[in-house]
């Protein structure tokens, strides 16, 4: 899947709702991705598990 895909699937008021979240604690909107995909992958074993299976 491409960025562009992913961008466009994503509702108008979600992305602007990420973007001030991001705003708000400083940081982008890729490094906002990466800290929510850390907090469920350190929570969920089976997340963690998917989340390295390409990097094996």
């Amino acid at each position: 899947m491409t960025t562009k895909t992913v961008s466009a699937a994503v509702p108008t008021a979600v992305k602007a709702e990420a973007a001030a979240v991001a705003a708000a604690h400083g940081m982008s909107m890729a490094a906002l991705l990466c800290e929510l995909l850390a907090r469920v992958a350190a929570r969920d074993a089976e997340t963690l598990a998917w989340l390295d299976k390409d990097r094996r």
